[in-house]
């Protein structure tokens, strides 16, 4: 894992060293009509992150302000 932390270049190696294997599902219609496909990547050194999306980081930056010191 210490040789990717200096990436110039993103080749099978490096990905097949970083990435234990990729799920892809079935395509959903989101709100906005567009389909949309989840896709979930599990890191062999951390697993499956979870990254919000721009609706989720919104209502989380609404609830912080909201109940500050309810975030820290």
């Amino acid at each position: 894992m210490r040789e990717c932390t200096d990436l110039k270049e993103l080749t099978p190696t490096i990905v097949n060293t970083l990435i234990k294997r990729i799920e892809v599902h079935n395509s959903e219609k989101g709100e906005d009509g567009l389909k949309h496909v989840p896709i979930d990547i599990s890191f062999t050194a951390v697993g499956i992150i979870n990254i919000p999306t721009e609706k989720e980081l919104i209502a989380a930056m609404e609830e912080m302000r909201e109940n500050p010191l309810k975030s820290a």
